[in-house]
């Protein structure tokens, strides 16, 4: 992910903090319409695309999705599903979200108002481990129940589920999504 400068004075020393309705704004301009952009702590991050990540997250979508239609448990998300994370108008998009229709009966016409419960993050180049580290941390301050950060070229996923430890699970284990989706698993392999 990276920040994007957007300053109305190029002298001041001062950041701005951006807010809910900045964020709406700037997605709203025509030279935006194919980007994705995050509200975290007052700064505009734009999710920068990238193939294997997207292919990684398509395939957890297409697996997870059917599953959680079927059994009518909420709603599954891609990159461009925002969740409003807090009052102070922190957005995330994870790369794949879900959320239980027992915290969100009805779809939204744009963000979600509430986290999601499961949340995952897929390294893309430009992403830093550790950034990702602190984003999983914050998911679960807000609210969600687990997150996954996914590793492509480590073929490792962490699992972080609240009042946990994480765990970091190689090629040969298996991931759960505990009691947030029950009864689905998936091979870190075919992630």
């Amino acid at each position: 992910m990276k920040a994007v400068q957007i300053r109305s004075d190029p002298m001041s020393v001062q950041e701005k903090r951006y807010t809910l309705q900045d964020l709406h704004e700037i997605e709203s301009r025509p030279e935006n319409a194919d980007r994705i952009f995050e509200l975290i702590d007052g700064e505009i991050i734009e999710k920068v695309p990238s193939f294997k990540p997207s292919m990684i997250a398509a395939t957890l979508i297409v697996t997870i999705q059917p599953f959680v239609k079927q059994h009518q448990l909420g709603f599954v998300t891609g990159a461009d599903g925002g969740y409003i994370m807090n009052d102070e108008g922190n957005v995330f998009d994870p790369d794949v979200g879900f959320i239980s229709k027992l915290r969100m009966p009805q779809m939204p016409e744009r963000e979600a108002l509430v986290p999601p419960d499961f949340a995952i993050e897929v390294k893309s180049p430009t992403d830093r481990k550790r950034d990702m580290r602190l984003k999983a941390e914050k998911y679960l301050r807000f609210g969600t129940t687990m997150v996954w950060l996914v590793f492509p070229d480590e073929q490792q996923v962490e699992v972080y589920v609240r009042d946990q430890d994480v765990q970091t699970l190689g090629v040969d284990d298996e991931v759960d999504q505990y009691e947030v989706i029950p009864g689905i698993s998936l091979a870190v392999r075919d992630v």
